[in-house]
């Protein structure tokens, strides 16, 4: 069974931990390499990412990440926008459902 990890900063990770999601990670420095940990870390299939680290990354990092499939990063941040949560959710499933 595949597993979900949460990693951001402290306020970011604490809702997560208070909705019962153990594998938590806050991350301050050596985002980059540390985000690398997870996504050769096969036991995790979904690693919720606080956007503004995927925001802070360098444009290859941020390639590396965003085309990831196993696990697939998903960036959360305080405004959601339709269409980006279309095209996770696109990339999580495989179809898009909405054609």
């Amino acid at each position: 069974m595949v597993k979900i990890a949460v990693i951001g900063g402290s306020e970011f990770i604490v809702g997560f931990q208070l909705a019962g999601i153990k594998d938590t990670i806050e991350l301050n420095e050596n985002q980059f390499s540390e985000m690398k940990n997870l996504k050769a870390n096969k036991d995790f299939g979904i690693v919720v990412v606080d956007e503004k680290i995927i925001d802070n990354l360098e444009a290859h990092q941020k390639l590396e990440i965003e085309s990831s499939v196993d696990p697939v990063f998903i960036p959360i941040s305080t405004k959601v926008e339709q269409d980006s949560l279309k095209r996770l959710i696109k990339k999580s499933v495989g179809v898009d459902l909405w054609k």
